[in-house]
């Protein structure tokens, strides 16, 4: 029995170093791979189809990440659902920062007001590293429309509650949103009519079907140019530089008004902290390339380029924003 103890008593301390040793290399590991980073390709989910602002920006952001790294950033289009399946796909990756997720103002910050059953929360279950930019809605009516300016419309909505009617590219997205808190913040009574898609709701505008819109620039940039349609505020505190005579809300009347179609970086939750910050400053470095400025600037998109604290602040502020939003308009999807 005193030889049993006195060989326990031997071996129970190597077993303790060797635990302490393990213990060391499980807390440095994230360190390791970090230094490491990156060593295979990585994935850019864009949770919407093809050819869409949100896939123009990505694409544009992983082939400047690609030459910077010198390594493949592989864009991935995951649409469906207003963008939450892209998102919930990334959400439920390994937080390795090979995957990352370049959502947008529905997926992000509409949705856990919109969804009773979000398979993802994104407060909890991603980590943002960048918001990237924002697209300002546009108050967009067309040639035609006897509207000429912001005040225009609230003064026709008050005249004629629930008679005038505006379009969307689906329920929930942010072009209804945007009608809602217009509605909401002018105190006038609107009709939405949903459409499946963007180019349908700007078709609308320019056949006189739908009255107004709140559309994102490159929507309605060739119908603009075409003459087919006409801007008449854009929903931010800034102007765009493709639309520089175009007042915004607050000039054109209605303070405080801000609608974006914004686009945020974001990884899964528990993804180390030094690889956060690596893709934040491959992403901050293409912002300021003249060719991706030139193209955001053309597209109407404005660069913002948010640290991953500052976007975690702004995310936690627009979903607090639109569920306040969605909970008053009495809007829910299944």
């Amino acid at each position: 029995m005193t030889t049993s103890l006195s060989r326990l008593a031997a071996i129970s301390p190597v077993r303790a170093l060797c635990g302490l040793a393990a213990a060391v290399a499980a807390l440095a590991s994230p360190a390791v791979h970090a230094a490491d980073y990156p060593s295979k390709p990585i994935t850019l989910v864009i949770p919407f189809s093809a050819g869409g602002s949100t896939d123009i920006v990505g694409r544009l952001l992983a082939q400047k990440m690609s030459e910077s790294m010198n390594i493949s950033v592989v864009v991935e289009n995951k649409p469906g659902a207003n963008g939450t399946i892209g998102v919930d796909r990334v959400a439920k990756s390994p937080a390795d920062g090979y995957t990352l997720v370049l959502g947008d103002v529905g997926g992000m910050s509409m949705a856990p007001g919109l969804y009773p059953k979000l398979p993802y929360n994104p407060l909890k279950d991603l980590a943002p590293v960048s918001l990237v930019g924002r697209s300002p809605l546009v108050l967009t009516v067309g040639a035609n429309s006897p509207l000429k300016s912001l005040g225009d419309l609230t003064a026709a909505a008050k005249a004629n509650p629930g008679k005038l009617n505006y379009p969307s590219s689906g329920t929930g997205g942010p072009n209804h949103m945007g009608g809602e808190l217009y509605a909401i913040q002018s105190k006038v009574k609107v009709t939405h009519v949903p459409y499946k898609g963007s180019a349908p709701s700007v078709v609308s505008l320019v056949a006189g079907e739908t009255d107004f819109g709140f559309l994102t620039a490159v929507t309605i940039n060739s119908q603009l140019k075409a003459g087919n349609v006409r801007a008449l505020a854009v929903a931010h505190d800034t102007r765009l530089p493709s639309m520089p005579d175009v007042p915004t809300t607050t000039e054109a009347g209605l303070k405080g008004f801000m609608a974006d179609a914004w686009f945020m970086a974001a990884v899964p939750a528990g993804t180390p902290q030094p690889i956060i910050d690596r893709l934040y400053k491959e992403i901050a470095k293409a912002l300021t390339d003249a060719d991706v400025k030139a193209k955001l600037d053309a597209g109407g998109v404005l660069p913002s380029g948010l640290d991953p604290k500052a976007s975690t602040a702004f995310l936690n502020s627009e979903v607090g924003k639109w569920r306040e939003v969605i909970k008053t308009a009495k809007i829910t999807l299944e």
